[in-house]
């Protein structure tokens, strides 16, 4: 046989060899979040990692209304566990396991994948006057929308669990972007503000109506939560955990603050094989450097955030085998 026929046979095998190892990536669906929220955003950019990466599996991500949505689809429609992961949070994860708003019942606890955000928020006031969380008494205060985990849930059991003072301020859920308008127009006295975190390099991304507050010109008052009512709100079994936000995180913080955060991350139930989310944060630990080119928020994922503030018995086996083979959890 003459070496030229043997090029499109080579070529034939090579094409079919392709075929076969696409064949073999197992398909998983990812309900991301909203459009225009960072979980849509970073949703979007695992599923085209997961097209380049050839780790054996490939993303196909969606839009979904919420985490919260997700959590309830996925207990109506338990089939889908087996191939599917979903953005959620430590926060959200207290509230869905205990039963509580807004859930209508108990949901068993998911797994970690990996965390891509870490999300931090705080209380700002444009009065001098009001330097800690209790001279807030008697005041309006602005949050975010009733379901939002990070921008209003967990401000709320702070109030009430680490101060004491929930009923006695006056608390106005409007939503982010609604919330920090308020503070400027002077129709509430503080507003929740806030972004995320990378521990690993100390950089800090704010929110887009946070950095909107910090180019009105205004000088800026931020009101730390107090690592006490942080403690005291974690010990009531609140899915938070420490954090404190470094010094010029945002305009007029000039020391660091005791804070908290709430992990951001994706997740899956035990229904999902540990093989499959072995090769699925395998994949994602290998090209964590590079969700910084879908996505601004990219930047503050690092190999040391992806894991960061979960215990061993909570991140799921396929995910911790991995971590462990890399040397980011012990």
């Amino acid at each position: 046989m003459k070496k030229r026929n043997l090029i499109p046979i080579v070529a034939s095998l090579v094409a079919c060899l392709a075929v076969s190892q696409t064949a073999v990536a197992e398909e998983l669906a990812l309900f991301a979040g909203p459009f225009g929220t960072g979980s849509y955003a970073l949703g979007n950019a695992i599923e085209q990692i997961s097209k380049k990466a050839d780790a054996g599996v490939n993303v196909v991500a969606s839009e979904s209304p919420g985490l919260v949505f997700n959590v309830r689809k996925l207990a109506k429609e338990p089939d889908l566990k087996t191939a599917t992961f979903t953005p959620y949070t430590t926060g959200l994860g207290y509230l869905a396991v205990n039963g509580l708003k807004p859930f209508k019942k108990k949901h068993p606890p998911a797994k970690l994948i990996a965390n891509y955000l870490l999300g931090s928020v705080w209380l700002a006031t444009f009065d001098p006057e009001i330097k800690s969380i209790k001279d807030l008494a008697g005041k309006r205060v602005a949050l975010g929308r009733p379901p939002q985990i990070l921008w209003t849930v967990e401000p709320e059991l702070i109030l009430s669990k680490g101060w004491g003072l929930h009923d006695e301020i006056t608390i106005e859920r409007l939503g982010t972007k609604p919330a920090a308008q308020a503070l400027l127009d002077g129709k509430v006295d503080a507003a929740i503000i806030g972004g995320y975190a990378n521990v690993s390099s100390g950089e800090f991304k704010p929110s887009p109506q946070t950095a909107e507050l910090m180019a009105s010109g205004r000088t800026l008052y931020h009101i730390p939560w107090g690592k006490d009512a942080v403690q005291k709100t974690m010990d009531s079994g609140v899915g938070i955990n420490h954090l404190s936000v470094p010094t010029g995180a945002v305009a007029g913080m000039d020391a660091p603050m005791n804070g908290f955060f709430d992990a951001i991350a994706w997740v899956a139930y035990p229904e999902l094989p540990d093989e499959t989310v072995y090769n699925l944060t395998k994949m994602i630990i290998d090209h964590v450097g590079e969700f910084k080119e879908y996505h601004a928020l990219g930047k503050l994922m690092a190999p040391g955030t992806l894991a960061y503030g979960w215990k061993p018995e909570n991140i799921h086996p396929g995910a911790l085998k991995a971590y462990r083979e890399a040397g980011l959890v012990k």
